[in-house]
């Protein structure tokens, strides 16, 4: 396994994709702080700004996933490594552990850069007590994210068919989740007092309110939107619950997967 993730590191250090990542969120991080700035509302928006990016990981993930495990099959080199011994397993946990640390490194670039610009712009501001909290949700968020990709990307040999579904996937995913958050903090009566025909109630709010607790894209909407305990720990425990289902899932398909 360490020699996995060894060579794993060295080849995500050389990955032209993953700096690419890195210097968008770079830049849009900068400028993002430096809008906001500009408009003079930067403390107002300091959370939604700031965690920003979990709400369109899931497509640099994705797209992530698909090119980097999607080279090994192209060049050969999950079935070299079989050849000399790895096991599937260590194959499997050391690109979903390359694939995690790659979205974190990039979500994490965003968070830095955009509280260091806006540092410097306005000088010291009291950051939110649940900045920390939130960075963990994010992080886990990311986890989720990489674990459905990486197992896609695992268990498809085609690096162009692995792509494509990632992307297309990535984008359901980010879609729905905004219905779902939409809908789904819809008040049941609006101020005037009359009924919300928008409100969805009874079972259907029950199946709404599920979608909306485990979709990435809506965890992400409800993180940048409350500063709430009980939101965070809630997205920290479905994204762990779905990165271990989805890990569990791609492992033991990946044992049967005829490579060879």
């Amino acid at each position: 396994m360490l020699n996995l993730l060894s060579a794993g590191f060295v080849r995500l250090r050389k990955s032209r994709l993953f700096w690419l990542f890195i210097a968008a969120e770079t830049a849009w991080g900068a400028f993002l702080a430096w809008l906001l700035y500009y408009y003079g509302n930067i403390r107002g928006n300091l959370n939604l700004s700031a965690f920003m990016p979990m709400f369109y990981i899931c497509v640099a993930e994705a797209i992530f996933c698909g090119f980097y495990i999607g080279t090994d099959y192209s060049d050969g080199t999950i079935r070299n490594k079989i050849t000399v011994g790895q096991t599937r397993e260590n194959i499997y946990l050391s690109n979903l552990i390359i694939c995690c640390f790659a979205g974190t490194a990039v979500l994490l670039t965003h968070i830095v850069v955009f509280l260091a610009v806006g540092l410097l712009l306005i000088g010291p501001v009291v950051l939110p007590s649940m900045l920390f909290i939130k960075v963990i949700c994010a992080i886990f968020n990311v986890a989720a994210c990489a674990s459905l990709f990486t197992m896609i990307s695992m268990l498809c040999s085609r690096i162009a068919a692995a792509s494509v579904a990632n992307i297309l996937i990535s984008l359901v995913l980010m879609i729905s989740g905004v219905f779902a958050f939409a809908y789904y903090s819809e008040p049941k009566f609006l101020s005037d007092g009359t009924a919300n025909y928008r409100y969805v109630g009874g079972a259907a709010r029950v199946v709404l309110g599920f979608f909306e607790s485990v979709l990435p894209s809506s965890s992400a909407l409800e993180v940048m939107a409350h500063d709430l305990y009980s939101v965070c720990l809630r997205v920290i425990l479905c994204s762990l619950a779905e990165a271990v289902i989805f890990t569990l899932i791609g492992l033991g398909a990946f044992r049967r997967k005829n490579i060879m």
